[in-house]
């Protein structure tokens, strides 16, 4: 596989053009500092993604272009997958598609498309009489009763009771204008004022026992059961047979009308009573100020025969939803007859799946042992995700600190609470979801991680070491690592056997990023300097290193750590030093030097210093660490030299004996110039800054060395130049 890129102006890359070769190996690591090209790299894949065009988002005037192909193809959401370092999404919708075990599954979904198309109908029907919702998590809620109900369960245990009017109630208001989904609001209300609905009832059925046409108790005839009746009759067939309905108090009707009539008598008869007015208006004062209920206010004021059902607020919802269930129910005993076919086939799917010892087994158990953070993660409803497309998985997560027992805690509480690190953790465990979706698939997929390891300790960075090596070796994909931690780079470079394809970022002047081959993933002081120590730019950026060693095992009062320190610094008889001088402090502090030899031996070393530096303002190579170090100790040396020029022999006495030279003059200098030469204090705070990281450096601490451009370098010595009047 060949991956190449062809990008000009998309978010701070100028134009980037290069071309990876995966055949001989399926890993490549591009190590890039800060601010180079990786995050735009990886925007613009993303965007491209998302069949969206990529473009400079500071300067959108510029003409942008990108092209990113796999084996001269663009690239797509298929063949590509972007590990997404800072989203915090929950993944999880992948796990379904490689949790259950593909017999199993294969059946279930036999079984669930038949089931899925009929509760597809009952649900088009629930929803047109519910008008704002299909119902279906309400029916599960106030139905089911133990965590193994589905919802076909529950439909099974409303039928028989949609025989029983008591059960149900048909009416056409918007369901969550009385039921909030959540219950944040109207449950919230009906609790507060329970005292009144309660008084309410208790009137209102003291009414119906007066009434002569409606009763109260265990054989109740109330509005809902007249409702019923005229529902019957409705079409008047009953009366034109010649029949009729006799009352209990001997009245006999024979019209549609005549019921009618009774029933509008007998409600304004209760409803206009003192007591029930009193209190309806007591609710209906309470419901006038809270403007979010006012789809309630509106249904109890059309239906203020309803406000007793408020009592028990739980069974008047049921009794509503048996309502719309009950004028579905050809809808509804299609699905009901045939999930009674197949539930015990089901049942058995099921019961073998939670048995299964499958893939979200190991996914689990991979990040619960590998990552070093303080929750673990649970599947809950495995059974559901192992079987049912349209599961969403429950993961728990529990957490742990000290040796109290492990807390559950939501995933938005967690996130808040969790370190930088940990947080990054639980975003690998999103990704994680979709990876081994794609592993289990055998989809070939390129991975393209940004800076992975991020804000990890060691522990963690590891471990991610490890799971990347898992995916290496997988078979299906191809990975492309960007980072701008060195110490990462060099770990997966050795440990993941990335060989050719390993690279440097680099990013010219005009703004054009060049892909070049890495190095530095070896021992960089044995190999990358003692190993060439007859060229003198190398054995010049050996100085820092060497006087390293010799503070560490002399101590800083030995005349080998004194010459040293006279080459980081224009000292009086710094001028004097020669090249084999310093030779001689190298092969008596390192002694695998002591055969070695030099062809400059007799070179001034300020003179070597600076010749050297002018060849490097010239030379292209970007990531040379020796042109960093050569460098550095030149600007150093000519911004002391500066300072010196500038500040009286009388100020330069100040200067302490054994301390850092270069801070001490330019204490000095800002001293008696921060007023008058402020640019010029300013500049020198520069140098104390962007050098001394690279002068003292160990074989432990060189990425500051890695990391900066030589750019800047190189403009901060034309600077340091220029107010010397060299330039």
């Amino acid at each position: 596989m060949k991956l190449k890129f062809d990008i000009k102006n998309c978010y701070g890359i100028g134009e980037l053009n290069h071309e990876i070769d995966y055949s001989d190996n399926n890993i490549a690591v591009i190590y890039a500092p800060n601010g180079t090209m990786k995050t735009s790299l990886t925007k613009t894949i993303v965007q491209l993604l998302a069949n969206k065009q990529p473009c400079d988002d500071f300067y959108p005037d510029r003409a942008s272009s990108a092209a990113v192909t796999i084996d001269d193809a663009a690239i797509n959401k298929t063949n590509t997958y972007v590990f997404q370092s800072e989203d915090t999404t929950d993944g999880s919708k992948q796990i379904s598609t490689f949790l259950a075990n593909a017999a199993l599954k294969s059946q279930y979904d036999a079984i669930y498309g038949q089931l899925d198309a009929a509760k597809k109908a009952l649900k088009r029907q629930v929803k047109n009489l519910a008008h704002s919702t299909d119902c279906e998590e309400e029916i599960l809620a106030a139905f089911k009763t133990s965590d193994e109900d589905n919802y076909f369960d529950c439909l099974l245990l409303i039928e028989p009771l949609l025989a029983d009017p008591n059960n149900v109630l048909e009416y056409d208001f918007t369901f969550n204008d009385v039921f909030d989904k959540k219950d944040t609001k109207i449950r919230d209300f009906v609790n507060e004022n329970q005292a009144t609905i309660q008084q309410y009832f208790n009137k209102y059925t003291e009414l119906l026992q007066t009434s002569t046409f409606f009763s109260s108790g265990a054989e109740a005839f109330g509005t809902t059961q007249a409702n019923n009746l005229v529902k019957s009759v409705g079409d008047n067939r009953f009366f034109l047979a010649n029949h009729r309905l006799v009352l209990r108090d001997d009245r006999a009707i024979t019209t549609k009308a005549e019921i009618d009539d009774i029933i509008k008598a007998e409600k304004e008869r209760i409803l206009t009573d003192d007591e029930i007015k009193r209190l309806f208006t007591t609710l209906d004062d309470k419901l006038q100020k809270n403007e979010k209920l006012k789809g309630f206010k509106e249904v109890i004021q059309a239906y203020p025969e309803l406000i007793p059902e408020l009592v028990d607020y739980d069974r008047f919802q049921r009794r509503i939803l048996c309502g719309y269930l009950k004028r579905c129910q050809v809808e509804m005993s299609a699905l009901t007859a045939l999930y009674r076919t197949h539930k015990d086939a089901l049942k058995a799917i099921v019961e073998r799946a939670k048995t299964e010892r499958s893939e979200w087994e190991r996914v689990i158990r991979l990040f619960n042992t590998r990552f070093f953070v303080p929750f673990t993660l649970e599947l809950q409803n495995k059974s559901d995700v192992l079987l049912n497309n349209s599961a969403t998985p429950e993961l728990h997560f529990m957490y742990k600190d000290g040796d109290d027992a492990p807390v559950e805690q939501e995933k938005k509480t967690l996130i808040e609470h969790l370190s930088t690190g940990e947080k990054k953790a639980f975003i690998i465990l999103q990704n994680i979801f979709e990876l081994e979706a794609r592993r289990a698939s055998g989809q070939q997929t390129l991975l393209v991680f940004d800076d992975i390891a991020d804000s990890f300790d060691y522990k963690n960075k590891y471990a991610i070491v490890e799971y990347l090596y898992d995916l290496k070796h997988s078979g299906n994909f191809q990975m492309l690592i960007l980072t701008h931690n060195f110490d990462f780079y060099r770990t997966v470079v050795s440990r993941l056997e990335a060989g050719g394809n390993n690279f440097f970022a680099d990013k010219k002047e005009d703004r054009s990023v060049k892909i070049c081959d890495g190095i530095y993933n070896t021992d960089i002081l044995k190999n990358r300097f003692l190993k060439r120590i007859n060229r003198r730019r190398v054995f010049i950026g050996c100085i820092p290193f060497v006087r390293n060693i010799e503070e560490y095992t002399g101590g800083q009062r030995t005349d080998n750590f004194a010459l040293l320190t006279k080459c980081l610094h224009l000292k009086d008889d710094t001028p004097g030093i020669v090249m084999s001088s310093i030779f001689d402090v190298y092969k008596d502090v390192i002694k695998s030097l002591a055969g070695e030899t030099i062809d400059f031996g007799a070179d001034n070393y300020l003179t070597a210093l600076f010749e050297e530096a002018e060849a490097i303002m010239s030379d292209p190579n970007e990531v040379e660490i020796a042109n960093k170090l050569v460098l550095s100790i030149a600007i150093r040396i000519k911004a002391e030299k500066y300072m010196q020029s500038v500040l009286t022999a009388e100020q330069l006495a100040e200067l302490r004996p054994n301390r850092n030279r270069t801070a001490e003059l330019l204490n000095i200098f800002k001293k008696y110039h921060a007023t008058d030469m402020e640019d010029q204090c300013l500049e020198m705070n520069k140098v104390l800054m962007l050098t001394s990281e690279n002068i003292h450096f160990n074989n432990f601490m060189f990425e500051p060395l890695v990391d900066i451009s030589i750019l800047h370098l190189k403009q901060l010595y034309g600077e340091v130049k220029r107010l010397l009047g060299e330039a």
